[in-house]
């Protein structure tokens, strides 16, 4: 069974990012890393599938469910006539400074991102494979009212929520990136359909920096090396069968591997075939999303080796 990839069109929407002492740094969210990842996913024996006609559409409405119209109305308006890009910290998390600018190019990237998402989830709730959606610019750090860490608009819960009107009754979103997903946490906290776990770190020097510790939240304060990483995901993912769910998203965070820009920790790109057997163990209809990782030599590998677990 091949594991379908729906990949939105290519984007130069995040090209730098901006320092506390408001000096701009080129971003490490690049089209590059969508180009390696996908052939790795080819390695592994994904196939590419077409984004469907009626899928952004279908987004722009679960995104208005999902995110405040204020939000909305900034991403799509929220670059003043003559300039180049836009930062507002009334649209940064609470308790945070905002780095993430907003272009121009946001808002029509970000809803092609959120249609992929649309798109994976209907092919895994109708033909019953598993899907990924290739998206960037990622969106777990993209919260009911606000954006940051390279992300604006939240396309794992617009996955859970086009499976919710698919059919499925509860749905699972599993997040194995570095960072908490706490956009993901915050759109989903009040809705016991959607229940939310997550592997990361929680170094209070890793963004997004302090949050409450909750169940489904294993963080652990340093690297926790190959099998400490596994049996935190094995403990997440036991973590949602407890609440009975019968689909699951995968946020996928490529920025637990060694040498990535913006994590510490030192696995291997092979841990993802493990994480992707594990997963395809529960016998669930999975969307796979793509979050974090920025370490350009590792991608390709751990994309293959989660495809070609994921495609059995």
């Amino acid at each position: 069974m091949s594991l379908h990839v729906v990949v939105p069109e290519e984007s130069d929407a995040l090209p730098f990012t901006v320092e506390p002492s408001g000096v701009q740094v080129a971003s490490k969210e690049v089209p590059e890393r969508i180009h390696q990842i996908l052939a790795g996913l080819q390695d592994g024996g994904a196939v590419v599938a077409p984004l469907g006609g009626d899928s952004l559409s279908r987004a722009e409405r679960l995104v208005a469910a999902v995110h405040d119209d204020a939000l909305l109305h900034y991403l799509r308006h929220g670059v003043p006539e003559g300039r180049e890009s836009a930062l507002d910290d009334a649209f940064a998390a609470p308790g945070l400074d905002q780095e993430t600018p907003v272009t121009r190019a946001v808002w029509p990237a970000a809803l092609s991102a959120a249609a992929a998402a649309v798109r994976a989830a209907e092919l895994t709730a109708r033909q019953r494979r598993n899907s990924y959606a290739l998206v960037r610019p990622p969106g777990h750090h993209a919260g009911p009212g606000w954006h940051g860490g390279y992300c604006f608009l939240n396309s794992a819960v617009v996955a859970a929520r086009t499976l919710r009107e698919e059919g499925a009754a509860r749905v699972g979103i599993l997040d194995v990136d570095y960072h908490l997903g706490n956009g993901t946490l915050a759109c989903v906290q009040n809705d016991p359909t959607l229940p939310f776990a997550s592997v990361h770190s929680s170094d209070p020097g890793d963004f997004p920096y302090s949050f409450e510790p909750g169940p489904g939240l294993f963080g652990v304060p340093s690297d926790p090396g190959t099998e400490g990483f596994l049996a935190l995901v094995k403990d997440a993912v036991s973590h949602l069968r407890q609440e009975d769910v019968d689909a699951l998203v995968v946020s996928v965070g490529y920025d637990v591997l060694l040498g990535d820009p913006h994590g510490s920790w030192t696995l291997p790109p092979d841990v993802f075939g493990p994480v992707a057997a594990l997963l395809t163990e529960q016998q669930l209809p999975t969307v796979f999303v793509q979050e974090g990782g920025y370490g350009l030599p590792s991608l390709r590998g751990a994309a293959r080796a989660l495809a070609s677990e994921a495609s059995r």
